[in-house]
């Protein structure tokens, strides 16, 4: 049997990302209960304006 190098990458990357998950769910819920205790909404992104038209 040949090695798949991508099957195995894969494999890893899903691994590491359910790990990583798992791990940042308590502090996930405390950053948004601290922020919720704060009164901190999430900010909206910026608007960033560009006049329309040729500058001279």
């Amino acid at each position: 049997m040949a090695f798949d190098g991508k099957a195995f990458g894969r494999e890893v990357v899903e691994i590491v990302k359910t790990y990583l998950r798992e791990q940042l769910q308590p502090l996930e819920e405390r950053v948004k209960q601290l922020e919720a205790e704060a009164g901190i909404a999430k900010a909206a992104k910026p608007v960033v304006r560009i006049r329309a038209g040729r500058q001279q």
